[in-house]
């Protein structure tokens, strides 16, 4: 049996006392319908399924008069869905006629509206219809069977869904040009948005906004009601009252007084209070609890002890629970509440050995404690194993967009899909399963992440902990849903998609500057310079296919502009690192990067505008966040790249510089000095590079007088003209001898002379075929090299896992397309007591490395820029060298955090740069034998990510940089 969508009886039957909500919904399926087939469906209201004629037939059980009849029609028991929270049926089932209907039968209200969007979804229309402007392919119709019959299961987490925060300049300017403000109008579609994902739960907007007056008057709220949104307010505005309403209504002449303070000023916010609570409480809502100080600060001074702020919050919550049972309900427990644990809450919650938190506090009881993760999607503090199950629960606050230290993120999407996996995967397993709420910012440039986090908090079975793979399959499913028709384009869009968000990840764009990836070490500016035109080629090419279909804005929007301008914005940091480092060795060719710099920043405006243009106009406004080389937490004094010029030298000049070293020379008599290769002691090196560039005037030849016999160049001579750079290209020789040795040669430029010395390892065959070898330096060099970029890297999906027969026993998993070098492990079960596993159960990740020689040598663990999960927790691993089992008496426990750190406080120095250069790392030096070892780690404390092993000499110093050795990535 098989109902045809577009073909069979074009009806959506509706009961006369159904929701008026689901009513607008059905219309608003009925218009996807003609949108994907061109078929008119009428709305229809009846007080029986009549004649079960065909078509589709809608009703919510409670409510609806024909949701009885539909469930026997299905032969479905009243009791499969009775008291279940947003499920429905969804059924074909035979007509009187011989002919088919569909029919939706939801458990509630929302359960109605997700049933009749997944016709919808069926047909292909996606959640981002509006705000993307995703047009689905067209059909004639759709045919649907048995086969699509289901019972839908209750979402995973209770309530679901974001924050519009940080609206100004962007979100804001363009609700204003297009809406008038923040009115009703705006929020039908923010409240649709959320209902196709399957969400039903919105912080409004609150700068410079009220939800509740704006609408005009109650009409926001009034609307959210009716469609089934359940409204709170953000983690600083209480009692169904928004932060912007106490500027209008207070005053010394007023019932509410001056004062945000409830010490001072305790009636008068009490009346403020009370009044919200009257006018809000009717709707479905999560009351806010607690109380920050104004425009979300701490709201004591700093001379008040942990005790006065504690005490003063447990005497707000008291008063507001009697308030919300005076004006809401006597019975507490219906009336959903929050309390956020943000900031400065953390400690009141939790208290120390002066003073006991809030956490348990009775009068807590029933009110969901918000947990909050550190405002750059690490999580803090979670539940412990006692209180997982609290009455109350627990939620969760997540950000996508911050607005605040050590540097705000506001721009486009810098939030890679493994990490929200990991992370909120800890949260979920912690028992954070009642409220999962994300800070979207303009909403607009987060619309993949928003995706993810909506259906992993729906479905976590799905998408969840079990699905190691889950943000790689989820990114593929995306791109399907968003560009149906287009399988060619598939791969590629992935791709694109994938790169610019770990781009964007690693290095927020706000925080990047000319500093950051260093120009010449490690060859990073050349390797994500190759990454950016890659990028770019590939969009172009993309974007010269689809502007001429009906996908074009969305492809503008959802992939052109954000790989594009981010690309934009990396390569002209780049080239402003380039830019200066030439300068500095005063080489012309710093001038070349000048001029680039310049396009790009023509290149933003022009994509900015682009974004503007889509859609006729629609988006107009809607990009215009700063978003370039902040030097503060936000936008002002931000600094867009100096461009350095360099003026030619009258007279001949060479300079003579590694391409991958910021070591060079003139080769002047009095101020020479020697130009030291070193890597092709590594066994990944197969060459290096050298530039020779005309800094002067007129031609000037150059040759190579000295040559050691085993060095071999691209060329042994040459002219270079005014304003020319050549490259020299330097490897070993087959006659190079055994063992690590330093070679030289010089180089002579008309008055000037150039000494190079080439350090090289002669590979024996079995070394070349070591993938873990530590390259090291020529014991003759160490009298005048200081500093070296020699290191191996062992990335953690390298390292070899311990097995375990027992599928449920503890073990490390390893997580692809993760982190800043592209994969991680992590011990599972995520929130695991190891201190209480026996050793011997323990699961070990192991690096096994080659050091050619004795001597001492550091060993780095870089790990992702985790938070402590308890009060106790350092973030620590167990180590050792060369084990013989997990419970060898050689391991050691090593924290990976210092004891003072403090996740999400800006005055902690370890945190703020673990987040900005997203990662944290822990330094070791060891005595190391020649040959053979193995690094193991054990997990100790829960929620740690390893991300890569670096073992390198101790005898010299790191060369600074970003990545030092790349990871492998790219098309």
């Amino acid at each position: 049996m098989e109902y045809i969508i577009g073909s069979d009886n074009r009806q959506i039957v509706l009961g006369e006392d159904e929701w008026s909500g689901v009513k607008k919904i059905a219309a608003k399926v009925a218009g996807d319908i003609k949108l994907v087939t061109d078929a008119e469906y009428k709305i229809t209201e009846s007080t029986s399924a009549g004649d079960f004629s065909g078509g589709v037939y809608a009703a919510t059980l409670g409510k609806s008069s024909l949701a009885k009849e539909l469930l026997d029609k299905c032969g479905i028991s009243e009791d499969t869905l009775a008291g279940k929270r947003e499920c429905y049926a969804f059924q074909v089932v035979e007509t009187v006629n011989g002919g088919s209907a569909l029919v939706i039968v939801g458990s509630d209200k929302r359960g109605t509206i997700y049933g009749l969007f997944h016709i919808s979804d069926l047909l292909g229309v996606s959640p981002w219809v509006y705000f993307a402007d995703v047009s689905p392919k067209k059909r004639d119709s759709v045919a649907l069977t048995d086969a699509d019959n289901f019972v839908s299961k209750e979402p995973s987490v209770k309530y679901r869904g974001f924050f519009i925060n940080d609206e100004w300049p962007s979100f804001g300017t363009w609700t204003f040009k297009h809406f008038g403000g923040f009115t009703a109008q705006m929020y039908e579609h923010v409240f649709e948005l959320i209902l196709r994902m399957k969400g039903n739960y919105l912080w409004p907007a609150m700068w410079t906004s009220n939800f509740s007056l704006d609408g005009p008057g109650l009409a926001n709220a009034e609307l959210a009601d009716e469609l089934g949104i359940v409204m709170s307010n953000s983690h600083h505005e209480p009692c169904l009252r928004h932060s912007e309403e106490w500027d209008l209504v207070k005053g010394d002449d007023t019932k509410y007084g001056s004062a945000w303070n409830f010490s001072k000023n305790r009636e008068g916010l009490i009346n403020y209070w009370r009044d919200g609570l009257s006018r809000n409480g009717k709707f479905e809502n999560v009351v806010t609890m607690g109380m920050r100080g104004e425009r979300d600060s701490e709201v004591l001074g700093r001379e008040a002890t942990l005790q006065d702020n504690i005490d003063y919050l447990k005497d707000v919550i008291t008063v507001q629970n009697n308030l919300i049972k005076e004006t809401i309900s006597e019975d507490l427990d219906s009336v959903p509440r929050m309390l956020a644990i943000y900031k400065e809450v953390e400690k009141y919650f939790y208290g120390d050995e002066t003073a006991e938190g809030l956490r348990y506090w009775p009068e807590l009881d029933g009110i969901t404690c918000m947990l909050c993760d550190d405002n750059f999607a690490n999580m803090r503090k979670l539940p412990e194993e006692f209180e997982k199950d609290r009455r109350g629960g627990w939620g969760m606050y997540y950000h996508f967009d911050y607005h605040g230290d050590p540097i705000s993120y506001e721009w486009v999407n810098s939030t890679h899909l493994s990490k929200v996996w990991e992370q909120m995967g800890q949260a979920y397993e912690s028992g954070v399963r009642d409220i999962w709420i994300v800070n979207v910012g303009d909403l607009k440039p987060q619309e993949l992440p928003l995706s993810f986090f909506m259906d992993l908090a729906y479905d976590f079975d799905k998408w969840g902990t079990s699905n190691t793979d889950s943000a790689t399959e989820y990114l593929r499913n995306w791109v399907e849903r968003q560009f149906a028709g287009c399988e060619d384009a598939y791969e590629d869009i992935y791709a694109l998609l994938d790169t610019y968000t770990y781009v964007n990840s690693i290095r927020r764009p706000e925080a990047l500057n000319e500093r950051i990836y260093h120009p010449v070490n490690y060859g990073e500016a050349e390797y994500m310079l190759q990454l950016a035109d890659i990028s770019v080629s590939k969009a172009e090419d993309l974007w010269d296919k689809f502007k001429e279909t009906p996908l074009k804005d969305a492809f503008y929007q959802l992939v052109y502009f954000p790989v594009c301008a981010s690309m934009n914005l990396l390569e002209m940091q780049l080239f402003a690192g380039i830019n200066h480092h030439l300068a500095g060795q005063g080489r012309p060719s710093a001038n070349i990067y000048g001029g680039l710099i310049n396009e790009c920043m023509d290149r933003d405006l022009e994509l900015q505008k682009g974004y503007y243009e889509c859609a006729d106009g629609k988006w107009d406004g809607i990009m215009g966040s700063e978003h370039m080389g902040f030097v503060h937490w936000n936008d002002e004094e931000a600094r867009y790249p100096v461009v350095h010029t360099v003026i030619p030298s009258r007279r001949p000049r060479v300079v003579v510089a590694g391409s991958y070293s910021d070591s060079y020379t003139m080769g002047g008599d009095w101020t020479r000095h020697p130009i030291v290769l070193t890597g092709l002691c590594s066994p990944t090196c197969f060459f290096e590079k050298l530039e020779l560039e005309n800094a002067g005037t007129g031609d000037i030849e150059w040759k190579v007088t000295e040559c050691d016999e085993w060095i071999s160049l691209s060329a042994s001579e040459g002219v270079l003209k005014e304003g020319d750079t050549d490259i020299l290209v330097v490897t070993t020789g087959d006659n190079l001898p055994e063992g690590t040795f330093v070679g030289k040669f010089v180089i002579k430029a008309a008055m000037y002379k150039v000494e190079v010395y080439v350090c090289a390892r002669n590979f024996t065959e079995e070394e070349a075929a070591i993938d873990h070898f530590v390259p090291v330096l020529p014991d003759e060099v160490a009298a005048f090299v200081k500093e070296s970029d020699l290191e191996l890297s062992i990335e953690a999906g390298e390292l070899e896992l311990s097995e375990d027969e027992d599928a449920q026993a503890p073990s490390y998993r390893i997580i692809d397309n993760y982190g800043k070098y592209g994969s991680a492990a992590k011990a599972f079960p995520v929130n695991c007591d190891f201190g209480k596993v026996a050793a011997e159960d323990l699961p070990s990740l192991t690096g096994s490395f080659y050091v050619p020689k004795d001597g001492k040598y550091e060993i780095r663990l870089i790990t992702a820029p985790c938070n402590p999960l308890s009060t106790e927790s350092l973030l620590r691993v167990k180590m050792a060298i060369d084990p013989e089992s997990t419970t060898d008496a050689a391991f050691e426990s090593v924290t990976t955090v210092g004891a003072g750190y403090q996740g999400g406080e800006r005055t902690c120095p370890e945190w703020t740069k673990g987040v900005l250069d997203n990662q944290h790392e822990t330094v070791l030096t060891r005595n190391l034998s020649k040959g053979w070892h193995d690094l193991t780690i054990l997990p100790q404390d829960p929620g740690v990510v390893i991300e890569r092993l670096v073992i390198r000499e101790a005898a010299f110093a790191r060369k600074d940089g970003y990545l030092h050795n790349c990871p492998v990535r790219g098309f």
